[in-house]
């Protein structure tokens, strides 16, 4: 999976990028599919905001944004968010039931109304 960090308003130190690369490098547990992660991060005077464009072969694409205080706090809420997404979408695929599936069997005598 392919990782692009960018900045606005902000210097992305080595450290910070690293710590980047290491949260956002074990999506793939969640999503098997992801091929590239997007983040960006933007400082203002009292916040910082870290946003997240995960892509996605043959879904299209997730989107997450955090706020904090401070960058590493924005970016783990960002993590944190962007891999509910990841889990809720894979849960959805694993517990999907295909419309010719014959269903839970009936007792006898039961009916369906």
């Amino acid at each position: 999976m392919q990782i692009i960090i960018s900045g606005r308003n902000v210097d992305v130190a080595d450290g910070l990028r690293a710590h980047i690369e290491d949260r956002f490098g074990r999506l793939s547990r969640f999503e098997s599919r992801a091929s590239r992660v997007e983040v960006t991060l933007v400082e203002e005077k009292n916040r910082s905001i870290a946003e997240a464009v995960m892509s996605v072969d043959g879904a299209g694409t997730m989107f997450a944004k955090a706020e904090a205080p401070e960058v590493r706090t924005a970016v783990d809420r960002l993590y944190d968010k962007l891999s509910r997404r990841a889990k809720k979408g894979r849960d959805i695929r694993r517990n999907h039931k295909s419309p010719d599936s014959p269903g839970i069997p009936m007792a006898e005598g039961e009916s369906d109304e």
